[in-house]
């Protein structure tokens, strides 16, 4: 038969990149090569690529290096997949700064994704000031706004409590787009409700809708987390009825932010009930809900009902936090015997 081309040894490649089976599609790079194959470009970048994802980034920038050898020169696609990886990997992120001044120095001109990529990565690594500069540097080199960069950086500013810089950016990505994406909103009505402005977070979420721009669980569950923080549980909770009104499927976070917020008003019973609720749908609790509910029943002096509880959770293999073991140790005022029953102190029996 016909010896395959690199065309087929790409795809080759990017299947058994995709069926997580790295070795073998190493293998068959260095089988191309004793055939006297040329590999392109294309295959390059995907052979790097699935070893980036791996977290293999010496075998990447290997492969990069062999590249020159190959005569087969790099792109903006194969400097952008090795920064992605660098990042992945949580390389130093001097690193990634240096390949990005490498691929100028070889005359590679950035692309929007690239820029992109190093805003996402130098925020996620707390160099929010580095990640300021290159958004500013996009727009010189006069890039269209790119909303996944800014969403980026507004969550990262409100992360550091400095939430009037994080809306400066959100007012400029809606000046530049004339709209944002439903992820950028909420990521800002997140912060805004974090740092208790919940009339700017409700103005928003309605401005979403009044724009075309659907809400989305995440827009929700930020509304949700921040009426919850303001003691506004009965909101809160028609918000979730709304939600699903709406046909916005909730997750697993909305219900436990309104757990939270159910455990920490009033007696445990609407907490208990919803607790009781989830055990019975789609959603399965987690160790947040199960933890929720401990801390709850602690609180209410329903010291049998946690010891219950904490049977199930061990039988789950979910850990308690410490802060509600440990009240519960306390309330129960036997501290030794529990201790002295319990498998290494970790669970009542």
């Amino acid at each position: 038969g016909c010896p395959p081309t690199v065309f087929t040894y790409t795809e080759l490649i990017k299947g058994l990149g995709r069926a997580g089976r790295v070795d073998d599609a190493y293998a068959i790079y260095k089988n191309l090569l004793r055939e006297g194959c040329k590999p392109d470009v294309v295959l390059m970048n995907n052979l790097i690529n699935i070893l980036g994802k791996e977290g293999r980034i010496e075998d990447a920038i290997k492969i990069f290096n062999e590249m020159s050898s190959l005569h087969c020169t790099p792109n903006v696609v194969t400097y952008n997949t090795v920064i992605k990886a660098l990042f992945e990997s949580r390389a130093p992120a001097s690193d990634a700064a240096s390949w990005f001044e490498k691929m100028q120095v070889n005359g590679i001109v950035p692309s929007s994704f690239t820029y992109s990529i190093l805003i996402d990565g130098f925020c996620k690594t707390n160099r929010v000031e580095k990640a300021l500069l290159l958004l500013e540097e996009m727009d010189e080199k006069g890039f269209p706004p790119c909303p996944a960069a800014y969403c980026s950086l507004i969550n990262s500013l409100g992360k550091a409590k400095r939430y009037e810089a994080a809306n400066e950016l959100f007012q400029e990505l809606k000046e530049n787009c004339g709209r944002s994406s439903a992820r950028v909103y909420a990521v800002m009505i997140k912060h805004f409700g974090k740092c208790g402005r919940l009339d700017d977070a409700v103005d928003l979420f309605n401005e979403m809708k009044k724009l075309g721009c659907s809400p989305d669980v995440y827009a929700y569950n930020a509304l949700m987390s921040g009426m919850v923080r303001a003691d506004m549980i009965d909101e809160a909770h028609s918000l979730l009825k709304v939600m699903e009104e709406n046909g916005c499927i909730p997750d697993l976070n909305s219900h436990n932010i309104i757990l939270n917020g159910l455990a920490r008003t009033g007696g445990p019973n609407r907490a208990l009930e919803m607790f009781s609720k989830m055990k019975h749908s789609k959603i399965e609790p987690d160790a947040v809900t199960y933890n929720t509910i401990l801390g709850c029943l602690s609180r209410a002096g329903l010291l049998e009902e946690a010891a219950k509880l904490m049977k199930e959770m061990d039988s789950k293999g979910f850990e308690y936090d410490l802060i509600t073991y440990s009240s519960i140790l306390e309330a129960v005022g036997k501290v030794d015997d529990i201790h002295k029953s319990s498998s290494g102190g970790s669970g009542v029996t």
